[in-house]
C-alpha cells in the first residue's frame, strides 16, 4: 500500500486514512480507540487552550516552592528568579519540538516511545515515565493535602491536633479529587485549566499585595528583607548550575508528555505559540509571587516558611485561611492532574493493551502514588531541588536527548503511521521489537550519571543531571546515526 494513500497531510498535520486503517488490520497490532491518531476534523485545542494548560501547570505551589526553596538556599531574590525562568525557557524547546509530534500526528508520548525504542523497548522509558508522574503527583497531593488540612482544621480545631494521621487522612481527601477529574477524560482537564486559569491569576496576586502590605507597601522594603538577600557564604556559580538542572528537569516529564496534549491542537501554531508566551511569563509571575509570599511571612511571622500551606497557617483570620488555602487546592489540582496523573495512565494503559477500563486505570495508577511516601521529599527545600530533582533528571535528561535527535534528525519529523501500530514487522519494529543501540546508549548514560552521585570526581555530572544526559546522549545518539549506523 502506498503511504500516500494510507496517511494525507492537511498543512501542518497528518490524518489516517480509512485506507490506512484498513493496512493497518492486515497486521498484527495494537490500534485502539484510546491510542489511535485524533483527526484533524475532531480537534479542538488551540492558542488559549495550550496557554491555559501550562498557566494551571506553572501557577502551581510546586513552582512557588522551588522559588522559594532557591532563597532559602542562599540565592537572592533576582538570581533566584532568573535561575527558575532560564530553566522553565529552556524546558520549553523541548517542549515544543516533542508537540510538534503529537500536533502534526495526533499521536501520544507512549506512541513517540514506541517509535523511537520500538514497540517492545518502549517499555524502559513508559515505566520510567509513568514512575516520574506517580512520584510528582504523589508529592504534589501531598501539598494539596495539606490545604484540605488546613481548610478541616480551621474548622474542627481538634484535627490540628491529630499529627500524621489528620494530615494523612487530608492527603486522601485530596487524591480523591483528583483521580475523580483524570478518570473524567480530556474535557474535564480542559474545563478545569480554563475556569481556573483566570481564578489563579487573580489569588495570587493577592499573595504579592499581601506581601507588600507587610513591608509598609514599600516593594523596596519587601525586597530587601534578609531572606532576599544572597547568603554570602554561598557561591553563586556552584549553586547556579546543579540548580538550572533542577528547574530544566522540574519540568522535564511534562515536556516529555507534551504529545498527549498537543495531539488535540487544531495547528502547529497554537502549540508552539500557546506555549511560548504562557510557560516563561507564567513562570516568572508565580516565581514572584513565591518570594513576596516568603518575604512577607518572615516581615508578618518571624520565620522563613517556603511552604505556602503552612504559611496559611499561620494567619489568625478564618476567611484568609480557607479562602487561600482553596486557592492552593485549586493551583495544586490545575498541575497534578494533566502534568503527573493522566499521562502515567495513559502509559499504564498503553502497557496493559487498554485490558482494563481507563478509570480502573487512573484508580490503580493513583494507588501507586501512596508508596512514593511524599511527605519526606518535602522535609526540606534542599531536598527537594537538589536531591529528589537532580535524580529525576538523572532518568528524564538521557530519554529527552533521545527523543529530539530521533524526531527531529533520524525522522526528520515524518513518520510512517502504519509502521507505528504494527506489532510484528514495519520501519519501528528493530530487532524483534527492542532498538538495541538506542536501549544501551540510554542505559549507558543513565548509569553514568548515577555513577556521578557516589563518586566525587564525577559529582558535576549528577549535579548538572538532566542538562548533561539530554547533551551528551543527543550528541552521541547523532553521531551514531551519522557515522556508525551508516
Amino acid at each position: 500500500m502506498n503511504e500516500k494513500n494510507t496517511q494525507v497531510q492537511k498543512g501542518d498535520i497528518v490524518d489516517l486514512t480509512q485506507s490506512g486503517i484498513e493496512e493497518i488490520n492486515k497486521y498484527n497490532n495494537d490500534y485502539n480507540d484510546i491510542n489511535a491518531p485524533i483527526p484533524s476534523n475532531k480537534r479542538d485545542w488551540r492558542t488559549r487552550d495550550i496557554a491555559n494548560l501550562w498557566i494551571g501547570m506553572i501557577v502551581s505551589i510546586a513552582v512557588y516552592q522551588v522559588a522559594s526553596g532557591l532563597l532559602v538556599s542562599g540565592m537572592s531574590w533576582g538570581q533566584a528568579l532568573f535561575t527558575v525562568v532560564l530553566g522553565h525557557t529552556i524546558v520549553m524547546g523541548v517542549a515544543i519540538a516533542l508537540g510538534h509530534f503529537g500536533t502534526k500526528y495526533g499521536m501520544t508520548y507512549p506512541t513517540l516511545s514506541r517509535i523511537v525504542f520500538g514497540n517492545k523497548g518502549t517499555i524502559f522509558p513508559s515505566i520510567i515515565r509513568g514512575l516520574l508522574g506517580v512520584f510528582w503527583f504523589g508529592v504534589q497531593a501531598w501539598i494539596g493535602g495539606q490545604a484540605v488540612y488546613t481548610i478541616i482544621g480551621t474548622i474542627y480545631p481538634n484535627w490540628l491536633n491529630m499529627g500524621f494521621t489528620s494530615q494523612f487522612i487530608s492527603f486522601i481527601i485530596f487524591w480523591m479529587m483528583n483521580v475523580y477529574i483524570a478518570a473524567s477524560g480530556s474535557k474535564a482537564v480542559k474545563l478545569l485549566e480554563g475556569v481556573s486559569a483566570p481564578i489563579l491569576l487573580v489569588l495570587s496576586l493577592i499573595v504579592i499585595v499581601w506581601g507588600l502590605s507587610t513591608a509598609g507597601w514599600s516593594l523596596n522594603t519587601l525586597l530587601n528583607v534578609e531572606i532576599l538577600k544572597a547568603d554570602p557564604n554561598v557561591d553563586f556559580w556552584k549553586l547556579f548550575w546543579p540548580a538550572l538542572s533542577a528547574m530544566i528537569a522540574f519540568d522535564g516529564g511534562i515536556a516529555l508528555s507534551m504529545p498527549d496534549y498537543t495531539r488535540h491542537c487544531v495547528d502547529q501554531k497554537s502549540q508552539s505559540v500557546g506555549q511560548i508566551i504562557s510557560a516563561p511569563l507564567m513562570t516568572f509571575y508565580i516565581s514572584f509571587v513565591g518570594m513576596c509570599g516568603t518575604a512577607g511571612g518572615l516581615l508578618a511571622f518571624g520565620d522563613e516558611i517556603w511552604e505556602p500551606a503552612v504559611l496559611v497557617g499561620h494567619f489568625p483570620s478564618i476567611a484568609i485561611r480557607i479562602i487561600f488555602s482553596i486557592f492552593i487546592i485549586m493551583a495544586v489540582l490545575t498541575t497534578n492532574v494533566a502534568g503527573n496523573l493522566i499521562p502515567p495512565v495513559n502509559i499504564a494503559a498503553t502497557l496493559t493493551k487498554n485490558r482494563f477500563n481507563y478509570k480502573i486505570v487512573t484508580i490503580g495508577v493513583a494507588l501507586l502514588a501512596l508508596l512514593a511516601r511524599p511527605w519526606d521529599s518535602l522535609s526540606s527545600a534542599y531536598n527537594l531541588i537538589f536531591n529528589v530533582t537532580q535524580l529525576l533528571g538523572a532518568l528524564i535528561g538521557p530519554i529527552s536527548g533521545i527523543y529530539l535527535v530521533a524526531y527531529l534528525f533520524d525522522y526528520k519529523t515524518e513518520i510512517d503511521v502504519v509502521d507505528t501500530y504494527k506489532t510484528d514487522g514495519g520501519k519501528y519494529f528493530y530487532h524483534k521489537g527492542w532498538n538495541l543501540p538506542v536501549i544501551i546508549l540510554f542505559m549507558a548514560m543513565t548509569l553514568l550519571i548515577f555513577i556521578g552521585r557516589y563518586v566525587e570526581s564525577l559529582s558535576w555530572i549528577f549535579n548538572n543531571a538532566y542538562v548533561f544526559g539530554m547533551i551528551a546522549t543527543g550528541i552521541l545518539y547523532y553521531i551514531y546515526i551519522k557515522l556508525i549506523r551508516k
